[in-house]
């Protein structure tokens, strides 16, 4: 992706129109503050504040500016790779998107990050911008697509925390109730919300990322299969050659010969 044109905060006044019936052989994403009717897929569409919409390369474009002054923010971009990346984001060119409050401040962070670079004769600016552009498809894309509206700041931080003292102390004997107890929920509604934020239960994700941090030690061949139990917090080294079986398909030692 090769970002072409970046135009910051600019501002169109009440009663203009602008139109490009035939598109303008660019991908262009364009942030309106304000209410706008604007030409997609060949309607007329009223916007609400802080529409998102992507134009495709041959998109009619056409803005009217019918209910007062109109802000806005853009970048055009290009590139044979335009079409997987918004694919892999699961964007659509051609169709409105409405970021709530939050992402909509990181787009505005961002759109100054993209201007700043752009403008400026730095090393690896280009690269910079793409970076920045795309950071933006990821913002919305996490924001657009997200079906958990249950998932307040609060809580997601109060999860982050607490996998976070979990990566750092793996050797520790977690136990789900106290982190329900942390999280101030019963045991069954933290069992349940780990795993729709993280993808794996507590209970796996500990155990994973013990058996990583085995693999790693086994692989320096500095310490024996029980050191390494103790060391990722099994008390029992039976149990912890029987777990390491278990998530990788050979033994601790298998693997100790196979590194």
């Amino acid at each position: 992706m090769i970002v072409t044109n970046v135009r910051k905060k600019s501002l169109t006044k009440h009663g203009v129109r602008y139109t490009n019936m035939k598109g303008t052989g660019e991908y262009n994403f364009i942030h309106l503050f304000d209410p706008v009717t604007i030409l997609v897929n060949g309607t007329n569409v009223t916007t609400k504040r802080n529409a998102i919409l992507i134009y495709g390369p041959q998109s009619p474009q056409a803005m009217d500016c019918n209910m007062g002054d109109v802000y806005f923010e853009r970048f055009s971009f290009t590139g044979d790779s335009v079409e997987q990346l918004l694919d892999l984001y699961g964007l659509s060119s051609d169709k409105i998107y409405y970021p709530s409050e939050s992402c909509t401040k990181d787009i505005l962070r961002l759109f100054e990050c993209i201007d700043d670079e752009f403008f400026r004769p730095r090393k690896f600016a280009g690269n910079a911008v793409r970076i920045y552009a795309e950071q933006i498809f990821l913002s919305l894309c996490r924001d657009v697509n997200s079906d958990s509206p249950e998932y307040n700041d609060k809580i997601i931080n109060t999860f982050c925390e607490i996998r976070k003292a979990i990566y750092s102390h793996p050797q520790k004997d977690w136990n789900v109730d106290d982190m329900a107890q942390a999280a101030n929920l019963n045991k069954a509604r933290f069992f349940e919300l780990y795993k729709k934020l993280f993808g794996i239960s507590p209970i796996q994700d500990i155990i994973s990322l013990r058996i990583r941090i085995a693999k790693t030690l086994l692989g320096t061949h500095r310490y024996t299969v029980a050191e390494v139990a103790e060391i990722t917090g099994y008390q029992n080294v039976f149990h912890f050659i029987r777990q390491f079986k278990k998530h990788t398909n050979i033994t601790p030692k298998q693997f100790e010969k196979q590194n």
